[in-house]
């Protein structure tokens, strides 16, 4: 089993047919971005802005789904949202169900970062069928599998980067030696989006320990 780890900058992201959707993300300020489900050439996002987004622009484009504003809180707005990228290939769909760790993308106002987890035919087929399609990532790093992670690949990277902190800040001594405000201080986070992170990773390594 190989692992490569590969981004797309901005623009290949206008090669894929999505960066409005991201331009829009992006400009209500974006805090986090955690794949629900993948099917290659698409997805199910929850995104995580600072200010509501202009939910009549996303709506309008061609190739979202569906927009859902999932909460609002003093801080933050969620949205689950759908899309399929129209200038990606179907095959991406076969060749992603073959490979773990495509659903957790890295995003920020640059690009995304992806993990992709499988044989190393497997991973050059899908790098393969993105490059037709106009899509170059650039390859960052590739080599064997630490199984050893299995358990963390549960977890989206923003999860795990928060969770690690809080760790090895000394969140989970007893008596605690921090607060969930200072691991949001460390991270240049809110600390209502440091307690959802930490929550959520909690509950998905709960999920594979039982």
């Amino acid at each position: 089993m190989r692992e490569a780890e590969v981004s797309i900058t901005d623009g290949e992201l206008a090669a894929m047919g999505i960066d409005d959707l991201f331009a829009i993300v992006s400009e209500a300020g974006l805090r986090s971005f955690e794949a629900l489900a993948c099917r290659g050439n698409g997805a199910v996002v929850q995104v995580e802005v600072a200010t509501r987004c202009d939910e009549a622009a996303l709506a309008g484009l061609d190739y979202v789904d569906q927009v859902n504003h999932v909460t609002e809180r003093d801080d933050a707005h969620v949205y689950v949202i759908s899309f399929t990228a129209p200038d990606l290939p179907d095959s991406l769909e076969a060749t992603a169900a073959e490979l773990v760790g495509t659903c957790n993308p890295d995003v920020d106002e640059d690009g995304a970062t992806l993990s992709l987890v499988g044989p190393q035919e497997t991973i050059a087929g899908h790098l393969a069928d993105y490059e037709q399609a106009g899509v170059s990532p650039t390859l960052q790093r590739l080599g064997e599998y630490d199984s050893s992670d299995e358990l963390l690949d549960s977890l989206t990277s923003r999860q795990r980067e928060v969770i690690e902190t809080a760790w090895a800040m000394g969140f989970y001594e007893v008596p605690k030696d921090v607060s969930a405000t200072e691991i949001a201080m460390e991270l240049e986070l809110d600390s209502s989006t440091v307690n959802e992170h930490l929550q959520r990773a909690e509950r998905n390594l709960l999920e594979q320990l039982f």
